[in-house]
């Protein structure tokens, strides 16, 4: 057999590597939608081989299979493991859902520092959600130290991040009102400057 030249192999590993590129991710779309339409046997037969092969989206719908027991048994453990690395690869609703996982000691003991620690990671990163859990969080002394300041920060940031449709954009102010009656006008001024400049680090 005649061999192929260094040229053709990698035109070849080329090719492989795209076609193995586009089965993933049409694995992945029919999995989503089979997910979307509660089909989940049929989610879990296209999902579970990617996640195993370090798809992140994949990842994240298999732990919230285990976690609500939709297509295989419930499993916080394996959840809270699937989560994780979802996470870990980088995938924002993931790194949310971590903070979830600890605060509500999903198949991990409860942590509130830990809680905090995912939830302020997906707030640096833009999430909306996160955000508000952060003001929250500093605002009760939850997880993290009291701080009214960084409370009223947080807040002014998900402000500028709430979607539209959203009626958080009509309770923020008022939220925020009230922080600002227990801090000097010098601190307010400070916040609100950082909130002006404040930009999201890079997110999957």
């Amino acid at each position: 057999m005649k061999r192929m030249g260094a040229t053709a192999r990698i035109a070849l590993a080329a090719a492989i590597l795209t076609l193995g590129i586009g089965t993933a991710e049409a694995g992945y779309k029919e999995g989503r939608e089979a997910y979307e339409k509660q089909d989940f046997a049929a989610a879990w037969k296209e999902l579970d081989p990617l996640a195993k092969q370090g798809n992140a989206d994949a990842m994240y719908l298999v732990g919230s299979m285990y976690h609500m027991g939709m297509g295989v048994p419930p499993s916080y453990k394996d959840a809270a493991e699937w989560y994780r690395k979802s996470a870990d690869a980088g995938k924002i609703d993931a790194i949310f859902t971590m903070g979830i996982v600890y605060e509500g000691g999903i198949g991990v003991p409860r942590n509130g520092p830990e809680s905090f620690a995912w939830y302020k990671k997906s707030a640096d990163r833009g999430f909306y959600a996160g955000q508000l859990k952060v003001a929250n969080m500093y605002a009760k002394g939850q997880g993290v130290k009291k701080d009214i300041a960084q409370s009223y920060l947080w807040y002014s940031i998900a402000e500028k991040t709430a979607p539209r449709a959203n009626n958080d954009r009509f309770e923020i102010p008022i939220i925020k009102d009230k922080l600002s009656a227990m801090m000097t006008k010098e601190q307010i001024a400070d916040m609100d400057r950082r909130a002006k400049g404040w930009k999201a680090t890079g997110a999957k």
